[in-house]
């Protein structure tokens, strides 16, 4: 089994930390009630915004496990 170059490491590290930073995201948008109080933007904008973010941090999730299954 041949070691994984640390570039790589940081690289899925950095990934994971990004997908999680959005799925908080997305989690925070949906719980809070005075988010985008200064933007002119409906209820259901706004849980449309979240739901993609949700929905995009676990496809960066997906991409780095995929990455990490093919290269053990």
């Amino acid at each position: 089994m041949k070691e994984t170059p640390l570039h790589e490491k940081v690289i899925d590290l950095v990934s994971v930390l990004m997908a999680l930073i959005y799925v908080g995201g997305g989690i925070f948008l949906i719980f809070s009630s005075s988010s985008f109080n200064f933007l002119p933007i409906t209820n259901v904008q706004k849980y449309a915004l979240a739901g993609t973010l949700i929905l995009y941090g676990i496809f960066r999730g997906y991409r780095v496990w995929k990455r990490q299954k093919q290269s053990e």
